[in-house]
């Protein structure tokens, strides 16, 4: 974008400020609200500094935080076999593409309708809502169908190929 250092410092200052709302108001642990509080914090701080750079206004970036925010309610967390890899790097590339959105759609006037502090807070209580098998955990979904099962197996050598994913 050819942007200064003072551009991006304000842009960081963005992220950094939203993300300070959540830690206050809320987590960022999935072991205690989810995929929607680690990677939908990760959304919305972004969506703040998208907005900063494109030289937006406080408002929009705080509207584009409260809809990437609004968009992920309810994303569970369950890493196969134990890592980051599935479905992990899906989550966290469309949450990125969730922020740029958010960004685009604050920036051409769109309403987020609900406020970001009132986001933050119904993301915490909807997270701390999801049973603890969604809340990385291991315990449920892609984590516990065979094949996440048997990828868990051989990245702890038991069995199958020696540890590879095969």
């Amino acid at each position: 974008m050819g942007l200064g250092r003072d551009a991006v410092v304000r842009a960081l200052f963005a992220a950094g400020a939203v993300g300070v709302l959540i830690a206050q108001h809320s987590t960022f642990a999935a072991e205690v609200a989810g995929c929607q509080a680690e990677c939908g914090a990760g959304s919305g701080m972004t969506a703040a500094a998208l907005v900063e750079l494109a030289g937006g206004t406080a408002r929009e970036a705080a509207d584009a935080a409260s809809m990437a925010l609004q968009n992920v309610f309810g994303m569970v967390c369950d890493p196969v076999a134990g890592g980051v890899e599935v479905p992990c790097l899906g989550k966290n590339i469309m949450c990125g593409l969730n922020a740029l959105a958010s960004a685009n759609m604050a920036l051409a006037g769109f309403d987020a309708v609900i406020p970001l502090d009132e986001t933050i807070g119904a993301l915490d209580r909807v997270g701390r809502m999801l049973p603890r098998e969604l809340r990385c955990t291991g315990l449920e979904g892609l984590t516990i169908t065979d094949t996440g099962k048997r990828l868990a197996r051989q990245l702890a050598g038991e069995g199958g190929c020696g540890g590879c994913c095969c």
